[in-house]
């Protein structure tokens, strides 16, 4: 991953991360303008970086379950050890 979208990939992470624990620190008072503001540019796109690499790890396999299965095993197996 290039350095540029390795930045804006962490940057979106930590603008979703930190207008989550804003509004973790009131609960039942109204957030603030700025935090939604946040909130509903980042989210769209970090719901796309997710379906995106999901989608994408997928494609790379070539649509072959007998392959998909031995990738999630072999990380099973190894996330076991």
């Amino acid at each position: 991953m290039k350095w540029l979208k390795c930045y804006a990939v962490g940057f979106i992470v930590t603008a979703f991360a930190i207008t989550g624990m804003q509004s973790y620190r009131r609960p039942g008072a109204d957030q603030p303008i700025a935090g939604t503001i946040v909130m509903a540019a980042v989210w769209p796109i970090a719901a796309a970086i997710v379906l995106g690499g999901s989608i994408g790890e997928v494609a790379s396999d070539g649509w072959d379950a007998e392959i998909t299965a031995a990738r999630l095993e072999k990380q099973n197996a190894a996330s076991r050890q």
